[in-house]
């Protein structure tokens, strides 16, 4: 619902501003496929979104599927990502991003009969909750100069900072004894983390599209990134005193894993306004260490490939909505989430001087 008013409030303001600058009018007539890898000169875009993520799947170390349900331990992951760039030049882009996601992850009651009862002894349940900002990034986009339409290829070279504190908050533990209406003790280990890695990281990248012909396009992105240096967090243990969960928080250091990723989307125009896609995406990560346990472990090996198909609505010349699905196809050591995503373009031209109603006319004729 609030989404929904979110996307009537932006329509709204789309329709009410009377004054438009030149480089407007460059957007009325610009499909989804014709758009260059970067942003027009002086061109200001917008991307607020949600994701919703129904975790009821993971992949083990053998990329085997479980079934999260059968444990107890299924869970749906809420996203929300902000994203801003801005065209310094037609060949030079600046992009942010801050995203923030939380979930809840409830595993199967643990059920301990100590006596030979109809009703146990302990009923012990375990929640693990997952929120906050994921790593602010900053980066540019740097497209080759290229003398044709058909064929463009871009640079995007980043860097992600951790804006926010990576500590997760003291667990929030809870015990009840038996009474008349509870014959068991009921504790309730509740464990909290935080999203992002809490660390600097590079990231470089490259993207490129071609357009073999009027309604059709092809185009792929590739990323790697790397941390900078080591970090440190701390994590919890806890210990029952009478009634009451002490706490005591342990420093330890870690070092990221690697990443890298790539996708190839293929699109197609079916109108000027309509636009559909079908995508392959693919990560992996590797290398790093924690030293959680006391000891320098590795990290394990993780991959995830997941197909997408979406679609992009081009509500004004200013306004466009886009929609995907994602389906996991096969991972390793990841969960698989079946995701809905949800996402608005707005576009302006900010600085430039503004055009009078005649002048517009003018302009689009």
């Amino acid at each position: 619902m609030r989404y929904s008013i979110l996307l009537f409030c932006l329509f709204l303001t789309d329709l009410t501003l009377n004054a438009q600058t030149f480089n407007d009018s460059i957007l009325v007539n610009e499909r989804k496929i014709d758009r260059p890898l970067t942003l027009h000169k002086g061109q200001l875009q917008i991307n607020p979104a949600y994701e919703i993520s129904v975790i009821s799947k993971e992949y083990d170390n053998n990329s085997n599927k479980i079934i999260l349900a059968d444990k107890g331990t299924a869970s749906v992951l809420h996203k929300y990502y902000f994203g801003l760039n801005y065209g310094i030049l037609d060949f030079l882009q600046a992009s942010i991003t801050l995203n923030y996601a939380k979930r809840g992850e409830r595993h199967e009651n643990q059920r301990i009969y100590v006596q030979l009862n109809d009703e146990p002894d302990f009923d012990i349940t375990y929640f693990d909750d997952y929120k906050g900002f994921e790593d602010f990034y900053l980066g540019t986009v740097i497209k080759l100069p290229l003398k044709t339409k058909k064929i463009e290829i871009a640079l995007s070279p980043g860097i992600y900072i951790p804006l926010f504190s990576n500590n997760p908050k003291a667990p929030e533990n809870s015990i009840s004894f038996p009474s008349d209406s509870q014959p068991f003790t009921k504790i309730i280990y509740h464990n909290n983390y935080k999203i992002g890695n809490g660390s600097k990281a590079i990231k470089i990248g490259t993207s490129a599209i071609v357009r073999p012909c009027n309604n059709f396009s092809i185009s792929t992105k590739f990323n790697y990134s790397w941390p900078i240096s080591e970090s440190e967090t701390i994590s919890w243990i806890d210990e029952l005193n009478g009634s009451t969960f002490v706490y005591k928080d342990i420093p330890y250091k870690y070092l990221i894993s690697n990443a890298l990723d790539y996708e190839v989307d293929l699109a197609y125009q079916a109108i000027s306004w309509f636009n559909v896609s079908l995508s392959y995406y693919y990560k992996k990560t590797s290398s790093g260490w924690s030293e959680i346990t006391g000891f320098r472990i590795e990290n394990p090996e993780s991959k995830l490939s997941l197909l997408s198909i979406g679609y992009e609505i081009k509500a004004t010349s200013k306004l466009w909505i886009n929609q995907f699905i994602d389906i996991p196809v096969s991972g390793k050591n990841q969960l698989a989430p079946f995701s809905i995503y949800l996402g608005i373009s707005y576009n302006l031209f900010p600085f430039n001087k503004k055009l009078k109603p005649g002048e517009i006319d003018n302009t689009l004729n």
